[in-house]
């Protein structure tokens, strides 16, 4: 999989399904790192929570009109623990499914190739081409890494007033920041990550708050001879930022054998 240009396509097969009611979780193709829920009920949408063998919770919200929505599998290997709530008034929730699945991966590194819920892209979307362009003349992964943060952060505006009135469970549009060429640091990061698992790198996208509350947001990619670079880009609440000077010429030197 590693460094070869393709989009893959999540599909649900249909073969091992998690339902209740209105609500199904296509577990057929847990092996390729991602899951596909619907949610075809009267309420405006339901819940779900994923809980990885690393005991992190993954929260997804679905509605009826996102049809078939793929979740990613990034705890890796192990159980999984399915928690479903249906909103049924407000901000009030009731238990709809409670089960548990086993993951079995073939490759680690497929969760952060699909397409998901947050990095959603497929062979038409404008930034796979785009990303193409971008890596036409690049001398190897990391140079691709480079080409792509650039272009983004020289095209793309940070869009101050939305970020001020974002709703919670908002979900980037890749090809629609593309073409404003605004948005912000969600969709900076979705697009990014999506660019870049377009290109057979394998790309983590992670949005949180320091412990100073202010909030931030950083992607982490895989390079081939180096590994899991983490926080290779990094926003820190004003800006975007490369990895530090000291780091990237530490990767260029491990690619010519010198030690520096």
């Amino acid at each position: 999989y590693l460094g070869v240009a393709q989009v893959l396509q999540p599909v649900a097969e249909g073969t091992d399904v998690l339902s209740e009611g209105a609500f199904a979780l296509d577990i057929s193709d847990t092996s390729k790192g991602y899951t596909v829920a619907a949610y075809n009920g009267e309420m405006e949408k339901v819940n779900i929570q994923l809980t990885g063998p690393d005991g992190i919770v993954y929260k997804y919200f679905v509605t009826e009109e996102d049809g078939e929505t793929v979740l990613p599998l990034t705890g890796g290997d192990g159980m999984y623990a399915l928690e479903v709530y249906e909103n049924i008034a407000d901000d009030q929730y009731s238990a709809l499914l409670n089960d548990t699945f086993e993951v079995s991966l073939e490759s680690e590194f497929l969760p952060f190739l699909y397409p998901n819920q947050y990095v959603n892209f497929d062979e038409n979307s404008k930034a796979v081409r785009l990303a193409g362009e971008l890596a036409a003349d690049a001398a190897d992964d990391l140079d691709v890494v480079t080409k792509v943060f650039n272009y983004v952060t020289e095209n793309i505006t940070y869009d101050y007033d939305k970020a001020e009135n974002v709703e919670y469970g908002y979900l980037p549009d890749i090809d629609e920041t593309l073409e404003t060429k605004t948005g912000i640091c969600f969709d900076y990061a979705a697009l990014m990550c999506a660019m870049l698992r377009c290109r057979g790198i394998p790309a983590k996208l992670d949005i949180g708050y320091t412990n100073d509350g202010m909030y931030h947001a950083w992607i982490s990619t895989y390079l081939k001879n180096k590994g899991w670079v983490d926080n290779i880009i990094e926003f820190d609440g004003d800006t975007w930022q490369f990895m530090d000077p000291v780091s990237y010429t530490h990767l260029r030197a491990h690619e010519t054998g010198r030690n520096l």
